[in-house]
């Protein structure tokens, strides 16, 4: 047809010109008498067949191909129809057209073809077709044979671009579209990083969002993934040509900065991406402020491979988020010693999870409208055999990374209830024991069936036991789950508190989404109260409304008589601090317990000093 070609395939099945009388090389005259009757069984064929001469004019086509190209032979006959058959932009000069003639000598005859042709009526469809030289009395004719492959290549097309979606799907995150971990280990393996790496200008930037479950919690998952949008634009924003950005966790980022010769164009690059998110993300109305974290290494700093890089760059990420978050760290050798000895630390307490190095010590809680002490807090202690004596704060962030938070809680809960038991044995059997617990645990749908199965085993009743949990443990879990854990612990029996209130988030929001039979005042709080009347003003508040919802409140911290009288005057319900004790082992709580009970009466009114030497001899 001599149309432009579009795309060639290896001719299947090659003409025989043995049994094909009418393929080139066959003998002249048998061709003739053969094309005198091709029309008897071309015109039962299903494929479209045309009879062009040498210049490409139309002498004859059957009635598939009137069909195909929806024109009949009378139409066409004469014509070159090499300049109607094409569809918009890919005509052929008229010209050229003119001009054409076949080269008998052409590659056109070994192959097929595969190109889009138009019908009269101006539909387009993809055309298989293939040319073959017949010899004639008058000369060479051209029979080109059709076949309408539309479905076909639509099929193959929409194969194709399924496989290409599923490639990058398969190369990035579903939600933000960038790079993901399978896309970064290719990338990291290529030539152009590998050079990179060698010369020392390979940047990484880690960031984490600060805060990210908090947004989830306040405001909802959608708008959580908002806000992982919006970090991911900011990324492609200051994402060179050959960089990659991708998402590698949850509310975790990476961007790798190929050229990067200075730590100082490192963290230029890093203050911008901050400066970016000072701009708060607009989002069904309302001003989201994503606020991000970044650990940032250079390869120079480093050494090693991509993976080591990025390690490195956790590590600074972990050391700005220790420093109070939203800023930039940038890798020190210092750093990796410091992991060093967070991982040996780590290992150790695996071991004294499973081993005998933890304790708990019990800190009472005084009714100070009773005057009587109702409880104790127990708070667990790691008896560490190179350290010594730790407190939860030393080792909590840690066991958490570990993956060991949870089973050092089954272990400070059996502790402590065998504490309550021993309480209980020494005549103080109405003493009640709060004892904390982490996302990790309370999470666990094992959780409750487990402390009622160990509160059974010790002859201890639910409704001794305050099970307290903090806002991070609420942010941390979940709310929907912690709130659902909560219910199971109020139907067992037990009592359940919201510690540390103050430091949190949104602590009003989860008194009202979770309910709580207590909450703890933070430390922070009764720090304060004595020397800050908007402070004073605050704690005031937050007793009345609890009295308004029947919740109890707890003041921790609680280390002078001052503090103490003006909670007093502020009506809070108990208190705990170093005013009346100091956390301790079990035994010498019930020495404290057999000197200081019944508690006098006015506790509270006499002087500091007096106060905290005849209850606290150790102060």
């Amino acid at each position: 047809m001599g149309v432009a070609e579009q795309r060639h395939i290896p001719h299947p099945h090659p003409a025989d010109a043995a049994q094909n009388p009418l393929a080139d090389g066959a003998d002249p005259s048998r061709a003739v008498a053969d094309l005198s009757c091709c029309p008897q069984f071309l015109n039962r064929t299903q494929d479209a067949i045309i009879i062009q001469d040498i210049e490409g004019h139309v002498d004859w086509m059957n009635p598939a191909a009137e069909a195909m190209f929806a024109t009949s032979l009378d139409r066409v006959r004469g014509i070159k129809v090499m300049g109607h058959i094409l569809p918009e932009g890919a005509r052929v000069d008229p010209a050229k057209v003119a001009a054409f003639r076949y080269d008998i000598h052409s590659a056109i005859f070994d192959r097929d073809h595969l190109a889009r042709h138009k019908r009269a009526n101006g539909e387009t469809f993809w055309n298989l077709h293939s040319f073959t030289l017949l010899a004639t009395p008058t000369g060479h004719k051209i029979a080109v044979t059709c076949r309408d492959v539309t479905g076909t290549v639509e099929t193959e097309q929409d194969l194709r671009r399924a496989q290409t979606r599923l490639q990058h799907a398969a190369h990035h995150d579903d939600l933000t579209g960038l790079a993901n971990r399978k896309r970064l280990s290719h990338y990291l393996a290529s030539d152009i990083v590998a050079r990179a790496l060698a010369e020392g200008r390979v940047g990484v930037l880690h960031l984490d969002l600060d805060k990210f479950k908090e947004i989830n919690d306040t405001l909802g998952h959608a708008a959580g993934d908002a806000s992982l949008v919006h970090v991911a634009d900011l990324l492609r924003r200051f994402c060179g040509p050959q960089d990659l950005a991708c998402r590698i966790g949850g509310d975790e980022f990476l961007l790798v900065c190929l050229g990067m010769a200075t730590e100082d164009a490192l963290l230029t690059r890093a203050e911008l991406l901050l400066g970016a998110t000072h701009e708060p993300l607009i989002w069904n109305t309302q001003a989201i402020r994503v606020g991000l974290s970044i650990g940032a290494c250079l390869a120079q700093a480093s050494g090693g491979d991509g993976e080591t890089l990025i390690h490195h760059a956790d590590q600074a990420l972990y050391a700005a988020k220790t420093r109070g978050r939203g800023r930039v760290m940038l890798y020190t050798p210092a750093m990796g010693q410091v992991q060093v000895a967070q991982n040996r630390l780590a290992r150790e307490l695996r071991l004294a999870a499973t081993g005998k190095q933890l304790t708990v010590h019990l800190q009472p809680q005084l009714d100070l409208a009773r005057g009587r002490i109702t409880g104790c807090e127990t708070l667990l202690r790691w008896n560490h055999p190179r350290l010594g004596q730790l407190p939860p704060g030393a080792f909590f962030e840690t066991a958490r990374r570990a993956g060991v938070l949870a089973d050092l809680d089954y272990q400070s809960m059996h502790l402590s209830l065998d504490a309550l038991k021993r309480l209980h044995a020494a005549g103080f059997d109405d003493l009640t024991l709060a004892l904390n617990v982490s996302a990790e645990a309370l999470t666990d749908v094992n959780y409750p069936g487990l402390l009622d199965w160990a509160l059974q085993s010790r002859g201890l009743k639910p409704a001794q036991v305050c099970v307290e949990i903090t806002e991070t443990t609420i942010l941390h879990g979940g709310g929907r789950t912690i709130a659902a854990a909560v219910d199971r612990l109020k139907r067992l029996g037990a009592r359940v508190a919201l510690d540390d209130f103050g430091t949190g988030y949104a602590g009003l929001a989860h008194i009202s989404e979770i309910e709580v039979d207590e909450i703890k005042l933070d430390c922070s709080l009764t720090a304060n109260i004595a020397t800050d009347p908007r402070n004073r003003a605050i704690v005031r508040s937050i007793i009345e409304l609890c009295r308004k919802l029947g919740t109890h409140v707890t003041a921790e911290g609680v280390e002078t008589a001052e503090q103490l009288r003006l909670l007093r005057v502020a009506r809070c319900p108990a208190i705990q601090g170093f005013v009346l004790a100091h956390p301790q082992p079990c035994d010498d709580m019930i020495a404290w317990l057999s000197a200081n009970l019944p508690m006098p009466a006015g506790f509270g009114t006499d002087t500091a000093a007096s106060r905290a030497t005849r209850l606290h001899p150790h102060a």
